[in-house]
């Protein structure tokens, strides 16, 4: 009996090791650089990754994590997928911000975040990061990106809602609109913006199909749907269908564009996806989260919609 208990023991150490290097391999070999600023006397941090051998003046993609993380876990939710790709081209910085207890101030109305409540500036966090990486590395401040991992997805709305010219374009993950009663922008003059959506149809906490959104028994107000969300920003850019992209059977990416004023507009649908970021390199099971879909590779998507010419979406990938 000793023996099985030790043999049990032995087990379990392992396989939690196994996991731990999993989970955190990229980190070991790759540490990560951090700062912080105080805005209105809270302290603000992040997390960043810079290519060994960078550009001069580099592009610069912002990741905002989604509910209750930490910036290092969107890290490994995307499978550092991010880092890797600026690693390749050496041409691109990849920050992580931290919001505040582990939340954003987005726009809706409805939402029982600290963020919220407090009214925390997360628009005046972004600008400051954004700053610092211009005096620290000299960035290309017209190549600047925003992705975000639902209510980090719901950030990225704000930003391209209230700033649409600080961004070259941006990118949200299992985030839809919230309804204009929830809306803290509803009846405002949206500007043309490139954004991606990528929505998984089986996800379990931000519904495809819109209705209210709820989580640890609170309600964070009524959402669109997913393919209303999709609308309003093709209308906004006024984008008009050039291609379609099917990734297996599960996924399809319909493309936009807008050839005067350049603006394009794509929208990933997942039919299988639940609320994650399905890409090759993380895939543990979350059962909250749902299933990870198998054929799409999100970073990679996001990655070729900010740095492709928008001439190969009419052709495919």
């Amino acid at each position: 009996m000793r023996k099985m208990l030790i043999s049990a023991l032995l087990l379990l150490i392992a396989a939690i090791a196994v996991l731990f290097l999993y989970t955190y391999r990229w980190n070991i070999i790759h540490p990560n650089k951090s700062h912080s600023f105080h805005i209105d006397g809270y302290e603000r941090s992040f997390i960043y990754h810079v290519p060994k051998h960078i550009h001069p003046n580099p592009k610069l993609v912002i990741v905002y994590h989604g509910s209750k993380l930490k910036s290092f876990m969107m890290q490994i939710l995307t499978g550092h997928e991010f880092d890797l790709l600026a690693d390749k081209n050496q041409d691109a910085i990849i920050v992580y911000p931290q919001g505040y207890m582990g939340n954003w101030n987005d726009g809706r109305k409805s939402s029982p975040f600290p963020a919220k409540q407090l009214n925390i500036d997360d628009v005046t966090f972004t600008k400051q990061l954004i700053n610092y990486f211009e005096e620290q590395y000299h960035i290309n401040t017209s190549q600047v990106y925003a992705v975000g991992f639902s209510n980090g997805g719901q950030m990225a709305f704000r930003l391209a809602t209230s700033q649409p010219g600080l961004f070259a374009a941006y990118a949200t993950i299992g985030s839809t609109l919230p309804a204009p009663e929830n809306n803290l922008f509803a009846g405002h003059h949206q500007q043309a913006v490139s954004i991606i959506l990528i929505n998984g149809q089986q996800d379990g906490i931000v519904p495809y199909n819109g209705g209210e959104i709820t989580l640890d028994g609170k309600s964070y107000g009524m959402a669109e749907s997913a393919p209303v969300t999709a609308a309003y920003w093709r209308d906004a850019a006024g984008a008009t269908e050039i291609s379609t992209v099917q990734f297996g059977h599960t996924a399809t990416q319909t493309n936009y564009y807008n050839k005067d004023n350049q603006k394009k507009v794509s929208f990933v649908t997942i039919k299988d996806g639940g609320h994650n970021i399905p890409n090759r390199n993380f895939r543990i099971y979350i059962p909250l989260l749902g299933y990870i879909n198998k054929d799409v590779d999100a970073p990679l998507v996001i990655w070729d919609f900010f740095f492709k010419d928008p001439i190969y979406l009419s052709h495919g990938k």
